[in-house]
């Protein structure tokens, strides 16, 4: 597996004069040294001082974007010592991120693991506290002792950090150091801010209805009034990107000029999805007055509450649409609003649908004989499956018809962020990191596929990423309590929701032309 950066990143930077690669300099990227003094600050002082989530989470993150590039490192310094570095390869940091992600993702899931990492940090911190106790004027520590750690599945949330060092390393090897200015300077240049705003108010709409949700089974009595907490986050949210959205063609229509006009190309729908919104939040209000507030299931299927989840989704489409119409590569940070985007749109649809979900309500859990009281407990689990593996696989598809190549850590964004916050609907918050894990596994598959170079690439490459997306919510189940289902049962569902994205990808194929990626 390799990935390779884009022509026009490439051709941009290469006479740009830069300082020549040395073997292990990829220690010397800007976000190395920042994120290993973040890991050992966060260790020795941030946890101290403020113990939580954010920091127990914090060390993960740096620690997942510094070691694949140490590892790369250590490896380019033992070819150089052999005579057979001829300068930055893709394969070692593709290489580095995979070692590291699966080690990782094993330490979080498996006893085993974990104990064996115990015992290796360890014995690695040994002689650092030897060493301090022979300064501090002690006599040296006695043999090396096992770290004592906690196993948390929810840890896999910082997989996402892995394509940071993937990226780094990637661009490394395509283009020389980034250490120059310019190279910096023109990779944020490609990040539209007006995109950025729209793609990142679109989530925070769904973050909105996400906590919305999670209220609506939660704190019935708090919904007696339309002005709650998190009506709040979807109120301003939407707010805010209407004044985004509106402001330049109200502003030209002041002015003189046509308001029509004035809007940026690609955001015509958003604009309508804006009065569409206002619509529906004004027959909301009547539903509500005539047949009151909605419980559970109801606040999913109140005609009023769908009206408003449809005006969300056209205000989120704007950044992909724009992004759509452009004769662009899809290459971080300016593919970031459009995924945004994608992933607003995503999560909606699957918010809308999560009465039948894989990663809401944990049916693999529940015991199915006739005589249990939740013998149809398989029936929903799978139909959950197949739901979701439609849902990812739609857009998942979409954007490889329309980029040749997308950038590493896609469909970790795709599938993570848009199906994660559903595991707190119903209190199974154990499961957030399943979907980040199944992204990050899907991503591999990508760069390993490339499925636009052929169509047998493509359908192949359609069925594995949805069935790693439920393998993985069927891995971090089984590592974090008991799973009543059989095999049977388990590796069908598997099979079923890899047969979606096969499915899907077979009515996409004429769409999807086969050129190298």
């Amino acid at each position: 597996m390799s990935i390779q950066a884009s022509p026009a990143a490439s051709a941009d930077l290469a006479a740009v004069p830069g300082r020549r690669p040395i073997p292990g300099d990829a220690l010397l990227q800007p976000l190395a040294i920042p994120a290993i003094a973040l890991l050992l600050l966060n260790d020795h002082l941030f946890k101290a001082l403020a113990p939580g989530v954010l920091t127990g989470k914090l060390s993960d993150v740096a620690g997942l974007v510094f070691f694949p590039l140490l590892l790369v490192a250590v490896a380019e310094l033992a070819l150089a010592a052999a005579g057979r570095w001829h300068g930055p390869d893709p394969r070692l940091i593709t290489a580095a991120v995979v070692a590291t992600g699966v080690a990782f993702a094993a330490v979080k899931l498996l006893p085993g693991a974990e104990s064996l990492y115990e015992q290796v940090l360890g014995l690695a911190q040994w002689p650092f506290r030897a060493l301090a106790g022979l300064i501090a004027g002690g006599s040296a520590a006695g043999a090396p002792t096992r770290v004592e750690l906690t196993r948390d599945a929810t840890d896999l949330v910082a997989l996402v950090a892995l394509w940071v060092p993937m990226e780094v390393g990637a661009r490394r090897a395509s283009r020389g150091s980034l250490a120059g200015d310019r190279a910096g300077a023109n990779s944020i240049a490609g990040l539209r801010p007006y995109d950025l705003v729209v793609a990142g108010l679109s989530v925070a709409m769904l973050a909105g209805a996400t906590l919305d949700g999670w209220a609506h089974s939660h704190e019935l009595l708090a919904l007696e009034s339309i002005i709650t907490p998190w009506h709040m986050v979807v109120y301003l949210s939407f707010l805010a990107v209407a004044i985004v959205l509106l402001g330049p063609p109200v502003t030209a229509k002041l002015g003189g000029g046509g308001a029509i006009a004035a809007i940026p190309a690609g955001y015509g729908t958003s604009v309508i999805g804006v009065g569409f919104f206002l619509a529906m939040g004004a027959a909301d209000t009547i539903w509500h007055l005539t047949f009151g507030i909605e419980a559970n299931a109801e606040a999913l299927l109140s005609p009023t509450h769908l009206g408003l989840g449809l005006g969300a989704c056209l205000i989120a489409s704007g950044p992909i649409r724009a992004a759509w119409s452009r004769n662009e590569d899809a290459t971080w940070p300016a593919f970031l609003p459009p995924i945004l985007s994608a992933v607003a749109i995503t999560g909606l649809v699957a918010f809308a649908l999560h009465i039948a979900n894989s990663f809401v309500d944990p049916w693999p859990r529940f015991s199915y004989e006739l005589t249990d009281q939740t013998w149809y407990g398989p029936y929903i689990g799978v139909a959950a499956a197949v739901v979701t593996a439609g849902i990812v696989a739609v857009p998942m598809l979409l954007l490889i018809a329309r980029w040749r190549t997308l950038p590493p850590g896609w469909l970790t964004l795709l599938f993570g962020v848009s199906i994660a916050g559903l595991t707190f609907l119903h209190d199974e918050g154990v499961l957030v990191g399943a979907p980040i894990l199944g992204g990050f596994i899907a991503d591999l598959l990508y760069i390993w596929l490339r499925p636009r170079l052929s169509p047998w690439r493509l359908q192949v490459f359609a069925f594995l990423a949805p069935a790693a997306l439920i393998a993985a919510s069927f891995v971090v189940l089984w590592a974090t309590g008991p799973i009543a289902w059989s095999a049977h049962l388990i590796g069908g569902t598997v099979v079923l929701a890899g047969g979606v994205g096969w499915a899907l990808s077979l009515l996409l194929r004429a769409g999807v032309p086969t050129r190298g990626a």
